[in-house]
């Protein structure tokens, strides 16, 4: 069944971020292979996430058949089973002990029987588990552990746990990334395979070398909009348009463009090393013609510049560099950068980093010298009214993340005014409700403060953040305070917050698409935890051991600076107007501390 998009958006999900898709209308047929290409954050991993049930649309509604993909905010089991996503690092997605559970964990939603999983997984050992014509190379032991495999052959394996159960839509974020070569072979035959039983495929990539040949069709995006819908060939003729939206262009078309620029047109559009050896033939063949029939009356080059094929279709740079929008296939090409998406939150944009930190620091001081309920609910409410402002999705991603520390909080309420007695003889459980307002009390104070790192780190870039953070610690390294090691963990603080919050939405994903689980986004099952949790801890571990290097091999100990500026901080009148306004709150909650 076909797939239809109709007037598709999503919002960005980070503060002053533009919309990641912008009112896509496309439909998408079966039996083909589609290519989404465009250049990093354009929406070609958004669009998938869609297709497959795991990022909801804002606005517009997605078919399949006659079908709603999305209903009520989530997406039904049955519709989920006929999506098969693979992810742009399937390789992070294993966790099992041995590479048989991992196939089953793939196949347990589709409640095959045990017959029927045994001839699903050796129909996928015979497509991935050996280069092309060689049977005798086999590396998937059923019984031995994926995590003994090399990179390479970890993300084979991903791509079979993700095509086990040949799903109606194959739905591939960067498949050939890190695969060597006999593997691109095994994902070419798979993805032909795949359209000659008439199910479709939707394949965002950069590597248009390898796709190009295969794809029935291609859709370029930009900024979140499809700027063109064409077949490989037509494409070909337009190098403008990859160079336009920020890609590179492939072999083949460059040797085309350097024979374009001696006056040779190839009389072939060639997609394939083939068909270019064959272009170059008939070329050379074509000159030498040329030659002898011109001999005595000009040069071989004066009737190569003469030649018959030298016809340029589609557009010449310098139509795209004339024309401010350019139609391809219909949809107009914006050559001019996009507008910056105007949020209600715009005063973030302003604010000096230093006034952050110094407003951050006023508000958690203020917060712990409060020891009275009113107290502390009047410190929470500066802190409400600028989360109220940040963007919906960053609002629902910190609502998410709040979830699961509020329960912590009620948890350790509930148990530190739990009182065990014997006074009778006999054992005796009670509840203390001091003992559990005094720790409530604390839980909130600390509820408050979390909730302002929270909002700090989702409306400062880390740059800005260390930056302010050194310009506010410059009075510690004059007397010579060890501010240095502080401002160091402080800011990697920081970065961390944000970046478990990212590791644990991407490997969610993962485990909802695997399980295919009829959940509203965000959300994971108890028993999915497992599956969840070791790679992303695994994840966590690399990231950290990255930055350990990265920070070695730049010497930070050694060349870490306290009180530097740089261009990242600018203070303005407004910073100052805010900064007076901010002290005055400052001494308002002192003064209301004894009352």
């Amino acid at each position: 069944m076909n797939i239809e998009l109709d007037h598709v958006s999503v919002a960005g999900a980070e503060l002053h971020q533009r919309d990641l898709i912008q009112d896509v209308s496309i439909t998408l047929r079966s039996g083909e292979i589609t290519l989404l290409l465009g250049r990093t954050g354009s929406g070609k991993t958004t669009i998938l996430q869609m297709l497959a049930g795991l990022k909801p649309p804002d606005k517009g509604t997605i078919l399949l058949g006659d079908e709603p993909i999305w209903q009520q905010g989530k997406v039904s089991q049955s519709m989920l089973l006929r999506m098969g996503m693979v992810f742009q690092f399937p390789e992070q997605q294993v966790f099992a002990r041995t590479i048989k559970r991992e196939f089953a964990y793939s196949m347990r939603p589709y409640r095959y029987t045990e017959t029927q999983q045994k001839q699903l997984i050796t129909q996928a050992l015979g497509q991935w588990d050996s280069a092309k014509g060689q049977t005798d190379s086999r590396q998937f032991d059923l019984d031995g552990s994926p995590f003994a495999l090399s990179g390479g052959e970890r993300r084979r394996l991903g791509l079979a746990l993700g095509t086990v159960v040949d799903p109606e839509w194959l739905l591939l974020d960067e498949p050939s990334a890190g695969l060597e070569a006999s593997s691109v072979l095994l994902l070419l035959d798979a993805l032909a395979q795949h359209r000659l039983d008439g199910r479709g495929a939707v394949v965002a990539t950069h590597d248009l070398d390898t796709f190009l040949p295969i794809a029935d069709r291609v859709l370029v995006l930009q900024d979140g909009q499809i700027v063109a819908d064409l077949t490989p060939r037509e494409l070909h003729s337009l190098p403008e348009l990859l160079i336009q939206v920020g890609m590179g262009l492939p072999p083949s078309m460059q040797l085309t463009q350097q024979f374009a620029a001696v006056g040779l047109t190839m009389p072939l559009t060639a997609l394939t090393p083939e068909e270019m050896a064959a272009g170059i033939i008939q070329l050379k063949s074509y000159e030498e013609a040329e030659t002898e029939n011109n001999d005595g009356e000009g040069s071989a080059t004066t009737a190569a510049v003469s030649h018959p094929f030298h016809v340029h279709q589609g557009c010449s740079h310098s139509d795209f560099n004339n024309n401010e929008h350019v139609q391809v296939q219909g949809h107009p090409i914006d050559t001019r950068s996009s507008n910056t998406v105007e949020h209600s939150s715009q005063l973030y944009r302003t604010l000096d980093p230093r006034l952050k930190w110094i407003l951050y620091i006023l508000l958690v001081t203020a917060t712990m010298l409060q020891h009275r309920w009113w107290g502390l609910t009047f410190t929470l409410v500066p802190v409400v009214l600028a989360l109220g402002i940040l963007p919906r999705q960053a609002l629902v991603s910190c609502m998410k993340l709040m979830k699961p520390l509020l329960f912590f909080f009620i948890i350790s309420t509930a148990l530190s005014g739990t009182t065990l007695s014997t006074a009778s003889g006999s054992l005796q459980l009670g509840f203390s409700l001091i003992q559990a307002e005094a720790t409530l009390l604390n839980v909130y104070r600390l509820f408050i403060v979390t909730l302002a790192s929270l909002w700090f780190s989702l409306t400062t870039p880390y740059g800005r953040m260390v930056e302010g953070l050194n310009w506010v610690l410059a009075i510690g390294q004059k007397i010579k305070l060890p501010v240095t090691s502080f401002a160091l963990a402080v800011s990697l603080i920081f970065r961390f917050i944000p970046m478990i919050w990212s590791e644990w939405q991407r490997f969610s994903l993962i485990v909802r698409a695997r399980g295919k689980a009829a959940l509203r986004p965000n959300t994971v099952r108890v028993r999915d935890l497992g599956p969840m949790v070791i790679p992303l801890i695994m994840s966590l571990f690399q990231r950290a051991e990255d930055m350990t290097i990265a920070m070695e091999m730049r010497k930070v100990r050694e060349n870490y600076r306290v009180g530097s500026t740089t261009s990242l901080l600018k203070w303005s009148k407004q910073d100052t107007w805010i900064g007076v306004i901010g002290l005055m709150i400052f001494i308002g909650y002192i003064w209301i501390r004894d009352l």
